[in-house]
């Protein structure tokens, strides 16, 4: 857990439509600083269910549902791998399960969950899910292009590198990269600098954002050995930081 920083959580906006893209630890209060209010949110896509990347979707909610006790909410769209209503309803949503038979109508807003692997398009923006490398055979974890008109973002999830994980990103201008450990203390299942800057190089990305960061990377130089592979823009990810494309 760092010290420094909150767990994954990232915005996409495009004119009046926003999505969230997984719900880390701190991210409700992510919102809060940054002015976003939970009724602005279109969707949340989780790429897989580990705490790091759902813990705060229940704050979240909670928030939608108290303020659906004075004005009428906007409904939301839960998105995630294989089986996520399934997950939702038994391990987050537990208190609902006397309500199961009226699930998705026992919030007091809309509330649609769906498997991100079959959907096309979120709140009119173009949805591309692939497998990730990450975690036990059987173990679902997505990666993500996120497309609108000609812009394009891939998250990578997390995920070690492998060969097809270039070819899933072809075509992005800004790629999201797990760099949770520098190149010396490389991990099973995550990414380093180096093999995201591969990644972005061979994907032909414009812009690489480095996140997911262990505190072995928060401490260590991530864009030096990165510049030596990718020729385009470098950045480490940061609380409330905003990039454009």
């Amino acid at each position: 857990m760092s010290q420094e920083r909150c767990s994954s959580g990232y915005l996409v906006e495009s004119e009046n439509d926003l999505v969230m893209v997984d719900s880390g630890a701190g991210t409700s209060d992510m919102l809060r600083r940054k002015g976003v209010v939970t009724d602005e949110i279109d969707a949340i896509i989780n790429t897989h269910r580990h705490p790091d990347h759902i813990s705060d979707l229940i704050p979240i909610i909670q928030d939608k549902v108290v303020r659906s006790f004075q004005k009428e909410e906007s409904g939301i769209g839960l998105y995630g791998p294989d089986k996520h209503k399934d997950y939702l309803k038994s391990r987050i949503f537990y208190e609902m399960k006397e309500n199961s038979e009226n699930f998705d109508s026992s919030f007091g807003f809309n509330l649609e969950i769906g498997n991100i692997e079959k959907v096309s398009s979120v709140s009119g923006f173009g949805i591309d899910s692939f497998p990730a490398d990450h975690g036990p055979k059987g173990f679902k974890c997505v990666s993500l292009k996120i497309s609108r008109k000609e812009k394009r973002i891939f998250f990578t999830g997390d995920t070690d590198y492998f060969e097809d994980l270039a070819e899933n990103a072809s075509g992005a201008d800004l790629i999201v990269a797990d760099c949770s450990k520098p190149d010396e203390k490389k991990v099973e299942g995550h990414m380093t600098p180096t093999e995201c800057a591969k990644l972005a190089e061979e994907a032909g990305a414009d812009v690489l954002l480095l996140s997911h960061l262990y505190p072995e990377a928060e401490d260590s130089n991530l864009i030096q050995p990165a510049e030596k592979v990718f020729k385009g823009e470098i950045e480490v990810a940061d609380d409330l930081m905003t990039l454009e494309i």
